[in-house]
């Protein structure tokens, strides 16, 4: 096992800097999608989702960390791409993450109120004036959209026409209300109580996948799952900060259980069915990045091994590539299946996915130890080994654009420019 201060995290902290640089577009920051509810693998522009919410927080993390003013510039950088892409009515524009260019997505909205809030606390911190925009958009998101048109008067629903009461969702907005009342001086605790009740009404109490939440916008099938547990985790340890109450407590520790039991060398599992079985694919490994956060912050709540936190580490570092990016799954090939296989990984295992790596970038900057200040380095081609349609394929990317081409007959599936919309080839 490679420990911590063996794995120069910084390195791949300041790599994946210089990929989310390499994404960005004119509006904001780019790329293919893919997902385990769908891919967006056309559309592949700017999106205002929750990527935001730990782009801003790792860029604010390594200011606190460095007080290097490149990190904020970064940040605000993207707090504007938010501010410019804000609607009239609160929403943003291109928020539904793996849903391709829609408004109004759940929780993406939310949690990218949380990095302006994120942003706008650094800077009141610094008496800088900037920090009323960012507070001002965040609070347009809440009191128009989460509040105005999400609120049920029990929790926030999925959407305006959907009163589905999803834990995750719950969560993000929870940890959303809590920075709005912190800088605001209003209460938000009607809100704040019934989005945390709701989070820890959706906790399985027995079995096998005890700890875990089940994802109620999965209705009668009642998944769980790890990512959206660790989200949970996260926003329940924000409140116990504020609230310190023995029944958040319990939530954390009993999650954090159910966490432990997910993570494996070269990935975390993603979940359970209802009736109790392993979901065996696909296994996550930049996402992991919300389960390595989660541990971060239960510590002062829960008792577990802490070489979980080296194995999540080691997770993301040892698969990141090259080019800084960090592929996103392995098993989408046999997407839903109990039993994972080994196998070469297919085309959306292995796209780098902004929306995913800023997960892994947040919580590797929450362990950030400068040893130097540069952060330019040149950019590294990525060549990786995959498949598509059966046929072994060549993933190649560089600092312009991802390639998919079939390496027998050189046919070319897939050609994306980063920063443009949409792709110039696309055959799959």
């Amino acid at each position: 096992m490679v420990s911590l201060d063996d794995l120069r995290g910084d390195t791949a902290v300041l790599a994946l800097d210089q990929w989310l640089e390499s994404m960005r577009g004119p509006s904001g920051y780019t790329g293919p999608i893919s997902h385990w509810w769908d891919s967006s693998l056309i559309y592949t522009g700017a999106m205002l989702d929750w990527r935001y919410e730990g782009i801003l927080c790792g860029y604010l993390n390594l200011y606190h960390a460095t007080s290097n003013a490149i990190w904020l510039r970064r940040a605000q950088q993207a707090g504007d791409d938010l501010i410019a892409g804000q609607q009239t009515d609160g929403h943003f524009w291109n928020s539904s993450f793996e849903f391709g260019p829609a408004i109004g997505g759940t929780p993406h909205e939310a949690a990218a109120t949380i990095g302006l809030l994120e942003l706008a606390s650094v800077l009141r911190a610094e008496k800088l004036a900037e920090w009323q925009r960012y507070f001002a958009a965040a609070e347009q998101t809440i009191r128009q959209v989460l509040i105005g048109r999400l609120w049920t008067g029990r929790g926030f629903r999925e959407q305006p026409d959907d009163d589905c009461l999803v834990a995750n969702k719950n969560a993000t907005t929870l940890e959303a209300l809590l920075l709005y009342e912190a800088l605001s001086g209003e209460s938000m605790q009607l809100y704040i109580t019934a989005a945390a009740q709701v989070v820890l009404s959706c906790q399985v109490a027995e079995g096998s996948r005890a700890g875990a939440t089940v994802h109620a916008g999965t209705h009668q099938h009642a998944l769980t799952f790890g990512i959206y547990t660790a989200r949970c985790v996260s926003a329940i340890a924000r409140l116990i900060g504020r609230q310190p109450l023995p029944m958040y407590a319990a939530f954390i520790q009993k999650a954090v259980r159910y966490l432990s039991t997910l993570v494996q060398a070269d990935g975390t599992l993603l979940g359970h069915y209802k009736s109790g079985p392993l979901i065996g694919a696909p296994r996550w490994i930049s996402p992991s990045g919300d389960l390595l956060r989660a541990f971060l912050l239960a510590q002062p709540y829960a008792t577990f091994d802490q070489t979980l936190i080296a194995k999540l580490v080691s997770i993301l570092v040892n698969a990141q590539y090259p080019g800084g990016g960090i592929p996103t799954a392995n098993g989408f090939a046999r997407l839903g299946r109990l039993k994972f296989r080994e196998t070469l990984p297919e085309f959306r295992d292995v796209l780098p996915v902004v929306g995913w790596c800023d997960k892994a970038f947040r919580a590797l900057t929450m362990l950030y130890q400068p040893h130097y200040i540069n952060v330019t380095t040149s950019f590294q081609k990525t060549e990786i080994d995959c498949v598509w349609r059966n046929r072994r394929c060549w993933f190649r990317e560089d600092k312009t654009r991802f390639m998919l081409t079939e390496q027998r007959s050189g046919h070319l599936y897939y050609e994306w420019h980063k920063g443009e919309s949409y792709p110039d080839v696309i055959d799959l």
